[in-house]
């Protein structure tokens, strides 16, 4: 399947014929679900692509339902339910994405570094088999589909506390604010985990960006460029510490090679980390409450706007 039709892009966003807060969550949840089972039911041969595809859709789902945090009753399918349904899809996709990371590593690397290297190629293309042979992605796919349509009813009656940019600011700020502590975490330790934590963080806002977009779109479009590159460039990090991790775990793979292929990926990491502090100091450089309320005045004036046109 392909990705994002501009239609669909369109739908992850609030509008101002929304009646309200609340029926803006419910139609861009319930839009994200018809969109997944429409990509299960369209299933033609790719079903990696799928599965990739369908994750997406949770993870999007996620990211608005922490943005409406505390103030949201779920009905029993909240950011655990799709994140249940998220789960048993990934280790196909991560075993392509193992190999994918590594092919990109090669790319620095000298004929004979690649040559030394290529136990650990061999030994992630047959755990990537085991993978294939183990998942029966239509298994999966059917699975998945069942539960994500056992959704709708509950979305449905998801109800708000607040309304209006009340209903958004209080997930907006905090999110915002931990994605700041989680850049000085990882700026500071340079461990990857603090790293992938931060990865998250900023995956959120750049959908953030994307649901309220329209109360500034040229403005907030720049930003969203910005979190974009920046959830590429963590999420870059992110798969080479789990290719390390992976390829320390192997008994296959000589001892000289994983040596050799974690000393590529720090001198990869080092340069990636150097990329994301730039984009995060640029893109968390407004305190949270500031920004909140920043974006609380844009929203009034995009109100306005629909007012004016009514």
């Amino acid at each position: 399947m392909s990705g994002d039709t501009g239609a669909t892009q369109m739908a992850y966003r609030i509008r101002h014929k929304d009646r309200s807060a609340g029926a803006a969550v419910r139609r861009i949840a319930r839009q994200q679900v018809e969109a997944a089972l429409a990509c299960i039911d369209g299933t033609t041969g790719d079903a990696g692509r799928t599965l990739h595809e369908v994750r997406k859709r949770c993870k999007k789902i996620r990211a608005l339902l922490r943005l409406v945090h505390p103030g949201l009753d779920a009905d029993g399918a909240g950011n655990a339910a799709f994140r249940a349904i998220a789960a048993p899809l990934g280790p196909r996709r991560d075993a392509d994405v193992l190999l994918e990371t590594f092919d990109d590593l090669l790319t620095d690397c000298s004929a004979p570094e690649v040559a030394a290297l290529a136990p650990v190629r061999a030994a992630l293309g047959r755990h990537r088999e085991t993978i294939r042979a183990r998942d029966d992605t239509d298994i999966l796919l059917r699975e998945a589909r069942d539960a994500l349509a056992a959704t709708l009813p509950h979305i449905a009656r998801w109800t708000l506390e607040n309304d209006g940019f009340a209903a958004y600011s209080q997930g907006l700020e905090a999110r915002y604010r931990r994605g700041r502590r989680t850049m000085r975490e990882a700026c500071r330790s340079g461990d990857a985990e603090a790293f992938h934590r931060w990865r998250k963080c900023s995956k959120d806002l750049a959908f953030h960006l994307r649901l309220l977009g329209p109360i500034w779109p040229g403005p907030m479009r720049a930003q969203r460029t910005c979190a974009d590159a920046l959830g590429d460039t963590l999420g870059r990090h992110h798969d080479l510490a789990v290719l390390a991790a992976q390829a320390g775990r192997m008994s296959d793979i000589p001892a000289q090679a994983v040596e050799a292929l974690v000393a590529h990926i720090g001198a990869r990491q080092r340069a990636l980390a150097q990329a994301a502090n730039a984009l995060g100091a640029r893109l968390y450089a407004e305190p949270p409450r500031a920004l909140a309320k920043s974006w609380r005045r844009r929203y009034a004036a995009w109100g306005r706007e629909r007012d004016c046109k009514g």
